[in-house]
């Protein structure tokens, strides 16, 4: 959704519809996913096989959490933290673990034995593959107009924008602070659109990685690059299950 905040009479008013509608829609996606999980559980007892438990989840259940997620992902913790819940659950009945607790990092390093990317990386993923193809010009989508492909030098000293980096002529205006969510960032209407939340997620990629302009080339090296995001301060981690995320 894009707001021309220069004719937004009442801001508060649009943030909390914002909110409304967005609870609602995954409030939908959340009830669908975890009545699937709920079914694949009961007659997946048989299975006992762990990456057939996991491709059962992936494309009954996980595949709800992708469709158009650029649209409507979560924007705010609490809601990701609700979705990303029920993936927990989902890994415990993969690893047959179900009686165990999964503190964060101990789910982080599941998600990794199983090969399965946290929710709130896999929304991350999809957000830059699509926003890959409107800067390659791959899709008849364009960059909004206050999007525009840096060009020159700039006067900062330790500036890290290049010819691949996205800059905004816009910046979000923030509300005051309210019970909606404790994230400044995620009051603003524009700073919780696609294009530019994922700018900045873009300008924050390596250089060589954004500079691919192969589709498939870019998804599987960013895929590798979100791993690598999560595992670089772990030591010792055992063995993961080699699948592909």
């Amino acid at each position: 959704i894009l707001f021309n905040l220069s004719s937004t009479p009442d801001i508060p008013q649009i943030i909390y519809l914002i909110v409304v509608v967005e609870s609602i829609k995954i409030d939908r996606i959340y009830s669908d996913a975890s009545q699937k999980l709920g079914i694949v559980r009961r007659s997946g007892h048989i299975v006992v096989d762990y990456k057939r438990c996991r491709a059962l989840y992936l494309s009954l259940v996980r595949s709800l959490f992708e469709n158009c997620s650029i649209i409507w992902r979560p924007t705010t913790s609490s809601m990701t933290n609700k979705l990303e819940g029920l993936q927990k659950r989902a890994i415990k009945w993969i690893l047959s673990e179900e009686d165990l607790s999964y503190p964060p990092d101990v789910y982080t390093k599941k998600c990794k034995v199983v090969g399965i990317l946290p929710l709130h990386l896999k929304f991350d993923l999809n957000d830059l593959v699509f926003f890959h193809k409107i800067f390659y010009n791959l899709i008849p989508v364009t960059l909004p107009s206050y999007l525009t492909i840096f060009q020159g030098t700039s006067k900062l000293r330790r500036c890290h924008l290049d010819n691949h980096s996205v800059v905004s002529s816009i910046q979000p205006r923030f509300s005051q602070p309210s019970n909606l969510d404790s994230n400044r960032s995620s009051r603003n209407p524009l700073s919780r659109s696609f294009f530019y939340r994922t700018h900045i997620l873009w300008n924050n990629l390596p250089l060589n990685l954004r500079q691919l302009d192969s589709p498939s080339s870019f998804k599987s090296s960013l895929t590798k690059h979100l791993w690598e995001s999560v595992c670089d301060q772990e030591q010792g981690s055992p063995d993961s299950i080699t699948c592909s995320p």
